[in-house]
């Protein structure tokens, strides 16, 4: 009997007599006439198909299982949707305009946002006592957290030594942030060998000045820019000094994926959670958008800020090949200049002495997207800058190097 189940049954002979004459009949005349059973049929009355012969030949128009599935996969036409973004014939906004208009939609949900705001600042007092206890205080939580921490920095870092990084500019890298410690906070103006060299060298200097206590503010930690192994470990380095307070915000959900169980040690953070349901304006205003026209301001921003933490030499030789590719703009066949006539030009202004120190710094401007090299049909290596020439105009302008 199946559990949790009512079964009745009725004792009469009669009744039971009944079925089984109604049983009997029922396979008489499957015998006399074998029909296929219908569905409500029980499934033990079912009968098995028989089996088709090796010789009975398959019907013309119905193909097999496998002819079937080369037909369907065998056509080359995609079936997408032609439902594109260039059918709306709508032109492209500048940035500046885009941010108008947002700016004149508010939200309806400012009073609530402004609550959880204010809900959040009145930790601010417990952040700095953490800070103070040799923790490092982390935020993250679904909205923008820039606000929140520079609001944290207006109110109790103002009169700190401080320095706040922005994680998610395009450009940032680990050696503008060790640059900015040694040279703006720690006031040194020597020059290092390697990152590591300069690390020693901040947390030796702090160690040795106790009363000192510098504040590091990172917006997005886990920037594209910043989430590298070197640069965490680097990081990680500095906020294990005992005056160096790390304040940091993410906002990527797989970001504590970064860090391992050493630099997790080294950070030993402090977790909290501040959602904001602000939107990521800033955060976002770096990314490239279908919908928005790209202007000149970020490649501009990017690439002052790049060339504003190499060498006198290293901006020399940039300069060389801006000032090359502007004189020949008007060129229609001007594809670059070759790496040999490059070279010969950086030597005579005494800029490198050897091709390898130049290809050691091309390959820097190579990883911040500045330059791009390209073999023509000679075989002969070609440099190019990799902004437009109105954006390259700007920054001769603003740098004042003509």
């Amino acid at each position: 009997r199946t559990p949790g189940k009512s079964v009745s049954f009725d004792p009469t002979p009669n009744k039971v007599m009944e079925e089984e004459t109604s049983r009997k009949k029922v396979g008489k005349e499957n015998l006399k006439n074998p029909k296929t059973p219908s569905k409500s049929s029980p499934a033990a009355l079912y009968k098995t198909p028989a089996k088709k012969s090796k010789n009975t030949p398959e019907p013309q128009n119905q193909l097999s299982m496998t002819e079937e599935y080369f037909e369907a996969h065998g056509s080359s036409k995609v079936l997408t949707s032609d439902r594109t973004l260039e059918r709306l014939h709508t032109q492209k906004l500048d940035r500046e305009t885009l941010v108008r208009l947002l700016e004149g939609k508010p939200s309806c949900y400012v009073k609530e946002i402004q609550m959880l705001h204010n809900k959040h600042a009145k930790h601010f007092s417990k952040w700095m006592l953490q800070l103070q206890l040799g923790f490092s205080v982390i935020v993250y939580g679904l909205g923008s957290k820039k606000t929140l921490l520079e609001d944290f920095r207006v109110s109790h870092l103002s009169q700190e030594i401080h320095l706040v990084v922005n994680g998610f500019f395009p450009s940032i890298t680990l050696k503008s942030i060790l640059n900015a410690l040694t040279c703006e906070i720690l006031e040194h103006q020597g020059s290092f060998r390697t990152p590591s060299d300069q690390i020693q060298f901040i947390t030796q200097t702090l160690k040795k000045a106790p009363d000192l206590h510098v504040y590091l503010l990172i917006h997005n930690i886990d920037g594209p820019m910043l989430r590298g192994e070197k640069t965490q470990s680097a990081l990680g380095q500095l906020a294990s000094s005992p005056n160096l307070h790390l304040v940091a915000s993410l906002d990527h959900i797989n970001a504590p994926l970064v860090w391992d169980q050493f630099k997790q040690s080294q950070f030993n953070w402090l977790w909290w959670e501040c959602v904001t349901f602000q939107h990521y304006a800033e955060e976002t205003s770096y990314e490239n958008s279908l919908l928005v026209q790209q202007s000149g301001a970020l490649a501009l921003s990017s690439l002052t800020h790049v060339l504003r933490s190499l060498t006198p030499n290293a901006r020399g030789i940039f300069q060389l090949l801006v000032k090359f590719q502007l004189e020949n703009k008007d060129n229609p066949s001007y594809t670059g200049l070759s790496f040999q006539d490059f070279y010969q030009r950086c030597r005579e202004a005494f800029l490198v002495n050897s091709d390898l120190t130049l290809r050691t710094q091309l390959t820097e401007f190579r990883d911040h997207k500045l330059i791009r090299t390209r073999k023509g049909a000679d075989g002969v290596e070609y440099l190019v800058v990799a902004v437009d020439t109105n954006t390259l105009v700007d920054f001769l302008d603003k740098e004042d190097w003509d």
